[in-house]
């Protein structure tokens, strides 16, 4: 990919924070393509057709190889999303995921995206939504058990909030896990998923007032703690005494619970 177009293509969208839309999409094969980054040839109406590489908001699927330490530590916590700590098995949903996605998107898609620019240890890419058959690529695959609910999220393109669209999520995925569809058939007996944000809760920017420990949201263990002043953001109530919030560390994003008193 020509390294002056991408900067080109990237300047054209950080402009503004408008949704583009790019039409007559095609998946372009490449080594880096999984089941939630991809690369794109698109038409546009005045560059013609240009490739490149989009990340999907809202989802992550598993890793498709583990040829890094990095990725070894990513399938491992892919794993555990579903119940288990096998990253073996997390990798062969990834593959299932990446085949999915391949065979969806074989008759052409949409993507609309804001330039926003996902982080990458690659090629420059773009976080997308992805429309198909009418469809939002992201519900299918969490609506297959084959991603989980994850990572940077937006208002959709017809103006749907981000919370509406995570209750919709978490709903496919209740069903998804009930039915034990490919990644959640690990978890063996299905158990209740983590229920949606309530119709008024607000996600929201906070602090830590105090150093904290953060909680596992899969059993509620310790798994670290957090110095006073991270910033984190606050995604949705947990009990009476916790919320489940979202913040960065060392370069990577992560999820955890939270005290609510630990909060301002």
């Amino acid at each position: 990919m020509n390294r002056a177009f991408i900067l080109l293509f990237a300047a054209a969208f950080t402009a503004q924070a408008e949704w583009t839309m790019l039409k007559n999409c095609k998946l372009v094969e490449n080594q880096s393509n999984d089941g939630d980054s991809f690369v794109v040839q698109c038409s546009t109406p005045y560059r013609g057709e240009i490739q490149n590489r989009f990340r999907l908001y809202f989802v992550d699927t598993a890793e498709t190889d583990a040829n890094s330490d990095f990725k070894r530590d990513r399938l491992k916590e892919q794993a555990a999303y579903w119940g288990g700590d096998n990253p073996d098995f997390a990798l062969q949903i990834g593959l299932r995921a990446e085949q999915s996605v391949k065979k969806w998107l074989r008759g052409g898609f949409t993507v609309y995206t804001q330039g926003e620019y996902a982080p990458s240890m690659g090629a420059p890419r773009y976080y997308a939504m992805v429309r198909v058959n009418d469809r939002w690529l992201d519900e299918m695959l969490v609506e297959e058990g084959l991603a989980r609910i994850y990572g940077d999220d937006t208002e959709l393109p017809e103006g749907v909030s981000a919370d509406s669209h995570l209750r919709r999520l978490y709903e496919l995925e209740r069903a998804a896990r009930t039915a034990g569809l490919n990644g959640w058939r690990y978890a063996g007996k299905p158990e209740p998923s983590a229920s949606p944000p309530p119709e008024n809760f607000v996600r929201h920017d906070a602090v830590l007032v105090r150093d904290a420990w953060i909680y596992s949201t899969k059993d509620g263990t310790k798994v670290m703690a957090l110095l006073k002043g991270t910033p984190v953001s606050v995604l949705a109530p947990n009990g009476d005494s916790r919320f489940r919030i979202r913040f960065e560390r060392n370069g990577k994003v992560y999820e955890g619970l939270c005290e609510k008193g630990n909060l301002e």
